[in-house]
């Protein structure tokens, strides 16, 4: 059973987004306004009762209003939905869509941006704050200079209490003009690395012609590799960004990988994967894709040699589990993505990534 709260409506149907829009046409409008909003932000969430009122109040005060806020929720067991409807009846920007079961992050995270309709398209993890200016400032950067595909504001961390921790020390040469050195950047997997700037402002252009959230370990990483090779990120220098670390995010509360691949994809839990082979693949292949000439492609190839040799034990280790959970003959039986202790499907997708 799926619900859907467009504004002041509400319409149930049986098979999630398709049969919900298909018993309302008009279920991708932002609002009443025949226009489309120049922004569309997408809230996925799992039981995320205790921090998202306040990620809703930090989007809502955005000093740029023309905006659509979509929140998916997967299935939440707790207050979550009552806050969702609240936030409805008090804007009409604010969309709400609801399923029955958890379906994995990667489905929750792409369904929010299937139902977008913005210019520019931008993921809110339901734990996460942004500074009023967040929003203006990157469609400012993004307006004026078409060679940028994805702005994001420098981040700050902050903890359960929303205190502010100490700076967040990575920066990538991801507004370089060369592709290869962008690809690069994203995946040489620089320490502490945490993947924010797939919490930034994307392009929906840049979007559409890109796969979306892979349902496999570190599918945020391989998407910020591909519009990399679409084109330049832009950091905003201000610290307006502010996202959260706390016990029951993805990175501390998933213990390995086969855990973290059903966080992404709850059909793979218990399942044999083999979850390095699956990112390097993914890598592999993005470039292909990509519109870059012969001898760019070369070397984001040798990029990715050169990083495939420092994951050699990690290649290792993903054969030795397969062979152990083969040879026992048992599933093996990872969190589930529905558990209470699990992350959310919102939850900082990318902060799991620093544990590649």
């Amino acid at each position: 059973m799926a619900e859907l709260i467009v504004g002041r409506c509400f319409v149930s149907g049986m098979d999630g987004v398709k049969e919900m829009m298909e018993q309302d046409p008009n279920a991708k409008q932002p609002s009443p306004q025949a226009t489309a909003p120049k922004v569309s932000i997408g809230v996925p969430v799992y039981n995320g009762e205790q921090y998202l009122e306040a990620c809703l109040d930090s989007l809502l005060a955005q000093t740029h209003g023309d905006f659509e806020i979509i929140i998916s929720d997967n299935g939440s067991t707790d207050g979550t939905a009552d806050i969702c409807r609240r936030y409805v009846e008090r804007d009409p920007r604010v969309r709400y869509f609801r399923v029955d079961e958890n379906r994995g992050a990667s489905w929750n995270f792409n369904r929010t941006l299937e139902l977008a309709a913005g210019e520019y398209f931008k993921w809110a993890a339901h734990d996460d704050l942004c500074a009023p200016r967040f929003i203006e400032s990157c469609v400012e950067v993004l307006d004026r200079d078409p060679s940028v595909v994805l702005c994001c504001p420098k981040p700050r961390v902050i903890n359960e209490q929303g205190e502010q921790q100490a700076a967040y020390p990575v920066n990538l040469d991801t507004d370089s003009p060369e592709p290869q050195i962008r690809y690069r950047e994203i995946i040489r997997g620089v320490c502490g690395h945490k993947c924010f700037e797939v919490f930034g402002l994307i392009r929906m252009s840049a979007l559409k012609n890109s796969q979306w959230m892979g349902n496999y370990p570190h599918a945020d990483g391989v998407l910020l590799a591909r519009l990399a090779l679409l084109g330049r990120f832009h950091e905003v220098p201000q610290e307006l960004f502010f996202p959260r670390e706390h016990a029951d995010q993805s990175m501390k509360a998933m213990k390995d990988r086969y855990a973290y691949a059903a966080w992404f994809d709850t059909r793979r839990a218990g399942k044999i994967i083999f979850p390095t082979w699956r990112m390097f693949w993914e890598y592999f292949r993005c470039v292909g894709g990509s519109p870059t000439t012969a001898w760019q492609r070369v070397k984001c190839h040798l990029h990715l040699m050169r990083s495939a040799i420092s994951y050699r034990r990690k290649f290792l280790r993903d054969i030795v589990q397969a062979w152990r959970m083969k040879r026992h003959g048992r599933s093996r039986k990872p969190m589930s993505a529905g558990s209470s202790k699990a992350a959310s499907p919102s939850t900082a997708s990318g902060r799991g990534s620093a544990n590649r």
